[in-house]
C-alpha cells in the first residue's frame, strides 16, 4: 500500500472549476505540480506569493492576480507554527498581508504543514512579524518595547539593506518569552497607526494536512486536537 503524501491528499480536495489559492512552501509547490499534471480539472488559480506565481508559470499554469479574485473555494498555504486551536504564525515569508487576504475570502483555508510545527501552544522560536509604514517605525518599535517584546527591523539577506515589502513597507520581527497572550498583543499592535498587517492568523484556518507517525498524510479538522 502506497503512502499518501501531503500534496496528494490536498489535491484530492480539489474539484473541477474551483478557484484555488496557492500560498508558499514546498508542500504547496508539490501541490502545484500535481495540478499541472491534471489540466482537465480547469481551475482558476491565484496566489499571494510572487515566488509561487513564478514557479506555477514555469509549470505551465496560469495564475491570476489575487486582486482579481473576490471569492476562493480552497486556499492552501504553509505556516511556521500552528497551535491546537488552529491559530498560526506565518512570519518568515513576510507576505502575510496578501496571505491573510486570501484566507479571508476562502471557504476553506488549509495549512499544509509538517507535524513538528503543530504544537499545543505557538512556539516562541517563531516571531510575530509586523508590516509597518516607514514613518511609523520608531513608534511601533517603542510599542513593542512597552509590550515586553524583543523587536528588530528585518534586514534583506541578499543586499546591504533593510527588507522592504512590495508596498514599500518595513518588517519588524518581534519575539516574546512565550505567546500565551499573543491575541492581546496582536490586538494592541494592530490598533497602532502605521501597522499594515501582522503575521498572526486568528480564527482563519479551517483544517491542517500533515502526516501521522507512519508518514501517511492526514487531514485534521478544527476541534480534533486536545
Amino acid at each position: 500500500m502506497s503512502i499518501q503524501t501531503i500534496s496528494s491528499l490536498a489535491f484530492s480536495k480539489i474539484k473541477p472549476h474551483m478557484t484555488v489559492s496557492l500560498g508558499g512552501g514546498h508542500n504547496v509547490f508539490n501541490l502545484a505540480q500535481e495540478i499541472a499534471n491534471h489540466n482537465e480539472i480547469d481551475l482558476t488559480l491565484c496566489s499571494p506569493s510572487e515566488l509561487t506565481r513564478l514557479n506555477c508559470q514555469k509549470l505551465g499554469l496560469k495564475v491570476v492576480n489575487l486582486n482579481q479574485i473576490s471569492h476562493i473555494d480552497l486556499a492552501f498555504d504553509g505556516c511556521d507554527s500552528v497551535d491546537y486551536n488552529f491559530n498560526a504564525l506565518k512570519s518568515n515569508g513576510g507576505i502575510h498581508l496578501y496571505e491573510k487576504l486570501a484566507s479571508q475570502i476562502s471557504d476553506e483555508y488549509v495549512l499544509l504543514v509538517p507535524p513538528e510545527r503543530i504544537t499545543k501552544e505557538l512556539t516562541n522560536k517563531v516571531q510575530l512579524c509586523i508590516e509597518v509604514a516607514p514613518p511609523c517605525l520608531s513608534q511601533i518599535l517603542q510599542t513593542c518595547k512597552n509590550l515586553h517584546l524583543q523587536a528588530q527591523v528585518r534586514e534583506d539577506k541578499t543586499i546591504a539593506s533593510l527588507a522592504y515589502t512590495s508596498l514599500g513597507n518595513l518588517l519588524i520581527d518581534a519575539y516574546a518569552e512565550n505567546w500565551k497572550d499573543i491575541l492581546s498583543i496582536n490586538t494592541q499592535l494592530s490598533k497602532q497607526n502605521g501597522v499594515v498587517s501582522t503575521s498572526y492568523f486568528h480564527n482563519l484556518v479551517t483544517s491542517l494536512i500533515t502526516t501521522d507517525v507512519k508518514d501517511n498524510a492526514i487531514e485534521i479538522k478544527k476541534g480534533d486536537l486536545k
